[in-house]
């Protein structure tokens, strides 16, 4: 199914313009800044507030620092101990990090950087990522610091997108960043624009409690994938899990494992859909893009079950 963006939209009468940039790799990752300069590029006043250093995996933790000073260096070494826990680019005051996680740099941004310095500037729209990795089905949801980030943000009454691409590149921007159109950081830039363009001269808007997850396919010849509207749970999902070492005695993380719901049942949401693991394993140059909600509340059927389990007490 080919997404149609206006489904999952709301009328409004102002385009907005104002975007907040974050993410889990670092305010020095490439990803991040070909995000940022092609954001800025478009058009868009774009604030860059993420992490000093990788935050990958953090999930929903917020963190924020405990010393005015950071005690070591940050992501590759762009950063040093001894420098202030926050501050910008010396050479552009729009571009921030933060000693802290995904999440906490959003309210870093929201409740600090906003009222003190840009005039209490209305955020429109939260952009996470986009991440180097894919961040694949339900199970990734509160163990991604890129997805955290979108639903802190959605939590505080703005949209929000998390980007994901597919390849594990974890580099320094003074390094990787280019202008090679096939460079996969240039690629997720370019959609990321096309993306939200899209979103912000829709005259609908993205409804309360609601943002999109969107992962990048692996497909390496792939450089301008189609979108396609899709879910996050399907009849399995991925999440991490534990193995034990004989060899060493110990218990060791495995990042990513494939578990099989065989008594999914699909209630909520547009069941017809594929799941973005689906779309992302089938290697073919399509972008899944899955609508979330916070809003958790089970459906009724499930509450009425539950009541039955509760008894007549409830």
């Amino acid at each position: 199914m080919r997404i149609d963006l206006t489904l999952a939209c709301t009328l409004v009468t102002t385009v907005a313009k104002t975007i907040l940039l974050t993410n889990d790799d670092g305010w020095a990752s490439t990803n991040i800044r070909a995000a940022y300069r092609d954001l800025t590029a478009a058009g868009y006043d774009v604030v860059l507030a993420a992490p000093v250093s990788q935050r990958s995996g953090w999930g929903g933790r917020f963190d924020v620092p405990s010393t005015k000073d950071l005690l070591t260096d940050g992501e590759f070494g762009y950063v040093k101990a001894g420098a202030p826990s926050w501050g910008h680019e010396d050479n552009d005051s729009n571009i921030w990090y933060f000693n802290g996680t995904p999440s906490s740099c959003v309210s870093f941004a929201l409740d600090y950087l906003l009222p003190n310095y840009y005039d209490n500037k209305t955020i429109d729209l939260v952009v996470s990522g986009p991440n180097e990795g894919p961040n694949l089905s339900s199970g990734y949801y509160t163990v991604s610091g890129t997805q955290s980030a979108a639903y802190y943000a959605i939590y505080r009454g703005i949209p929000a997108i998390a980007f994901s691409g597919s390849t594990l590149n974890n580099s320094f921007f003074k390094d990787s960043l280019s202008n090679d159109s096939s460079d996969p950081s240039n690629v997720y830039s370019k959609k990321v624009v096309e993306l939200v363009d899209l979103i912000l001269n829709s005259t609908y808007a993205i409804p309360s409690e609601t943002g999109l997850v969107v992962t990048f396919p692996q497909n390496t010849t792939c450089v301008d994938p189609a979108w396609d509207l899709s879910r996050l749970n399907g009849d399995g999902f991925f999440a991490p899990s534990i193995t034990y070492n004989e060899s060493s005695g110990l218990l060791e993380l495995v990042q990513i494992t494939y578990f099989t719901e065989e008594s999914y049942n699909c209630t909520k949401g547009d069941c017809s859909l594929q799941s973005d693991y689906e779309i992302y394993l089938a290697n073919k140059c399509v972008t899944s893009v899955s609508v979330i909600s916070v809003d958790y509340g089970a459906t009724l059927d499930t509450i009425q079950s539950i009541k039955k389990v509760l008894g007549n007490d409830f």
